[in-house]
């Protein structure tokens, strides 16, 4: 019971962070863009506690993260509304589990160096339909940036914090289709972030 609290309150600590910077209404907007049907199968890798997992239809969803505690959370919070895994999405889950309709990497890629980050990208472009799409939203710092925002950026636990053109580099080794654009950074969304639109994906057209 008390281990149950405490992974309660450490994933509601995380929830209020986002909330106070508006990176919630960021994931929120990623949503809308992944715009996923009823029945469709989702891939949600770095998922936290899954706290927007309310704002899906019903899906076939299943979420990794690295985060034992936030894992807890989603199981306590959403039970067998979908599948969570105190683990890194790897190629034996890729294996077992895709395709996938679409993917979810929030807040992911810039915790990961270039290798590490294309190596993850190489793995989802094997793991969705010809036809799937992947979502991305991160950190990162550009021209013209707020001085909130970049403070918030600068401030962000992230080590490969990059500027889009590089974010967009390294997808587009994996994705003929890159669709971009800068997300917040408005009274209502204090952070700013770069989300990318991915399909196409090259493994599949090669």
């Amino acid at each position: 019971m008390i281990s149950t609290w405490m992974d309660r309150g450490h994933a509601a600590l995380y929830v209020l962070s986002q909330r106070m910077v508006g990176a919630d209404l960021a994931r929120r907007t990623c949503l809308e863009a992944l715009a996923p049907r009823p029945g469709d199968r989702i891939l949600d890798i770095g998922c936290g506690p899954a706290y927007y997992l309310d704002h899906l239809p019903a899906c076939d969803y299943h979420g990794f993260d690295t985060d034992r505690r936030h894992i807890a959370s989603a199981r306590a919070r959403y039970g067998d509304r979908g599948h969570f895994y105190d683990e890194p999405y790897g190629p034996e889950h890729a294996e077992r589990l895709a395709p996938f309709d679409g993917v979810l990497l929030l807040g992911l890629l810039h915790h990961l160096d270039d290798e590490q980050a294309s190596s993850l990208l190489a793995l989802v472009a094997r793991s969705i339909r010809p036809t799937g799409r992947v979502i991305t939203l991160d950190t990162a710092l550009y021209e013209g940036q707020s001085r909130l925002a970049r403070l918030i950026a600068k401030n962000d636990r992230g080590d490969f914090i990059r500027p889009p053109r590089a974010f967009r580099r390294l997808a587009s080794e994996h994705f003929a289709s890159i669709e971009d654009r800068i997300v917040g950074d408005t009274p209502r969304m204090l952070a700013s972030h770069y989300m990318m639109e991915l399909s196409s994906p090259v493994s599949a057209s090669a």
